[in-house]
């Protein structure tokens, strides 16, 4: 009997250290998006190209981004994506109903995707940090810089209604990134930059659904 006991608590012993060493199981979940506007309200979305707030030469950040969301939304959006070029001037503003209402042609199942941006570039300098002086990390004094390219797109995205030329959401992007490259062109910066406005506004205005991870825990 003692034998049998002696076993049997040796197997859940066994079976308690196995259940405790099985490694955490990595998950993907996908979350329904939460959508600025009610479902269904709109089956037409105008892309209007933005207005640039910092012109660089060479590049039209307001057609390439207007370029870009058309072509993304084509893929998401069920119903109609169509675009529009509005001749920005001191007279044109976001908050121009009556504007917007005739650029719209007045559609009831219509939005125009609109708004401002900038894309700016500035050369950075920082502390090389593996140039460390031999007597001390605080001493400034001959230590090297590092140079890099520093991009910031900013995005102010306004959505109108076709009916009413009224404002019906509005929503700031703001994204950075660095590249050590300091001949990395506005192009390149702009591809990666609004892809990231990309993945934060479609989820808000398609009700996109989220990947989130998440580790299941196994015993």
């Amino acid at each position: 009997m003692k034998t049998r006991l002696t076993l049997l608590l040796a197997v859940v012993a066994a079976g308690g250290a196995a259940c405790t060493s099985s490694p955490a199981l990595p998950i993907r979940i996908y979350l329904p998006g939460v959508t600025a506007l009610p479902a269904g309200s709109f089956r037409q979305i105008i892309v209007a190209d933005f207005r640039d707030d910092s012109p660089s030469p060479g590049f039209a950040l307001g057609r390439e981004l207007q370029e870009l969301l058309v072509k993304e939304m084509s893929r998401s959006f069920d119903g109609t994506v169509s675009r529009m070029t509005v001749p920005w001037d001191n007279s044109i503003s976001l908050d121009d109903p009556a504007f917007w209402r005739q650029a719209a042609a007045g559609s009831d199942s219509a939005v125009v995707l609109t708004g401002a941006a900038g894309l700016v570039g500035q050369v950075r300098k920082a502390l090389n940090k593996k140039a460390l002086p031999v007597d001390g990390p605080f001493k400034v004094t001959d230590r090297a810089f590092l140079e890099y390219k520093h991009y910031a797109l900013a995005v102010d995205v306004a959505v109108i209604s076709g009916a009413t030329g009224e404002p019906l959401f509005r929503k700031s992007f703001r994204e950075e990134k660095d590249y050590i490259d300091l001949e990395k062109p506005h192009d390149f910066a702009f591809s990666d930059l609004a892809d990231r406005v990309r993945t934060r506004l479609f989820p808000v205005l398609l009700g996109t659904p989220t990947a989130e991870e998440r580790t299941l825990l196994r015993r």
